[in-house]
């Protein structure tokens, strides 16, 4: 049974604390206004404590574990250190621990979660806001798996918001010349990342991972050799952006990686985000993300001429349905054949 004990503060306030002791594990306690409140906490602890034991595989400091221990030894993890996007995930994770880290992982329920999405909300997009729900249900489920959240305790269902149809926003040629013009003006770094972006088609990530060791300036090719699909692939490098990279290559300070920093060393999200968020704001760019350059490269090769297929290749989707956004691009546009076809129609 646990052990309840009433408490008078000098104004008179009382509260109630209740401790809950179940072998093996440590004593828990927990103190709130209403003394039923604390009991049916007391109660509903104790229950999922003696299954626990009976069943075996809980740590014995779950009691005890907040939600900033969890997303902590989550991230320690050598497999989510593994992940292609463990900066981003750490970021989002961030939020987390600010906001709930205090919180007892046995303690954290739907209604808090709620409550989390709606402090998200304001100010970011549905996508966005799954993604912070997103990060969380994946370090949730870890616990699940590594004995520190209660089996009984599944993430809630229907937690993530419903997202628009994928917008697709394309940089237009004065759009395209300012953005370069103020990338220019802040680094010859940033610079380069864009135009690797527009040019290229390729991945903020795919950008922060490219090696020198796998640009060849001479044949105007880079090889991606980590990407999103787990898939290697060689995208051609336009002449404009193969200039712009000898530039940084002649740098005083010339790191392993391309996208470098002012000490040679391999760049975080963070600090491209925040350079090309001054890059965009100079440039009087409104709703418009890095990844949009990526569709911007598509957009410009399907108005002179590149197929669906071809688009496909570049920008390295691993399924023809992902490419079908840009078919509204080429709609009407003939295709190889057609010329032959029109011959055959006028009978010649």
């Amino acid at each position: 049974m646990p052990t309840i004990r009433k408490h008078r503060a000098k104004d008179g306030a009382v509260s109630f604390t209740a401790t809950v002791r179940i072998d093996p594990f440590p004593a828990a306690c927990k103190t709130l206004p209403v003394r039923k409140d604390v009991e049916a906490w007391a109660r509903d602890l104790e229950r999922e404590l003696r299954k626990q034991r009976d069943r075996g595989g809980l740590r014995r400091d779950v009691p005890k574990m907040t939600v900033a221990q969890l997303i902590r030894e989550y991230l320690e993890d050598p497999e989510t250190k593994g992940m292609r996007y463990y900066d981003s995930l750490s970021l989002l994770l961030a939020w987390w621990t600010g906001h709930y880290g205090a919180t007892k992982v046995m303690e954290l329920n739907v209604l808090q979660l709620r409550e989390a999405r709606a402090t998200l909300k304001p100010g970011r997009a549905a996508g966005t806001v799954n993604r912070y729900l997103s990060a969380m249900r994946s370090a949730w489920n870890w616990g699940r798996a590594a004995g520190l959240v209660p089996q009984e305790q599944s993430w809630p269902s229907r937690l993530l918001l419903t997202e628009p149809k994928g917008r697709v926003r394309y940089l237009s040629d004065a759009e395209l010349a300012s953005l370069l013009e103020a990338a220019a003006a802040l680094s010859a770094t940033m610079r380069a990342a864009i135009l690797l972006s527009v040019g290229c088609g390729i991945r903020q990530s795919e950008l922060r991972r490219l090696r020198w060791a796998d640009v060849d300036l001479d044949n105007q090719r880079i090889r991606l050799l980590l990407t999103k699909n787990d898939e290697s692939r060689a995208v051609y490098l336009p002449a404009s952006a193969a200039d712009a990279l000898r530039v940084l290559k002649r740098g005083p300070l010339v790191g392993r990686t391309v996208i470098a920093d002012e000490k040679g060393q391999p760049v975080a999200k963070e600090w491209i985000e925040y350079r090309w968020r001054l890059i965009r704001d100079a440039a009087g760019l409104a709703d418009f993300r890095w990844h949009d350059m990526r569709h911007s490269c598509a957009s410009f090769l399907a108005q002179h001429g590149a197929t669906l297929l071809e688009i496909g290749s570049v920008l390295g989707h691993r399924s023809p349905s992902v490419t079908a956004r840009y078919s509204h691009l080429i709609a009407g546009a003939p295709v190889t054949g057609h010329t032959k076809l029109d011959e055959k129609l006028r009978g010649q």
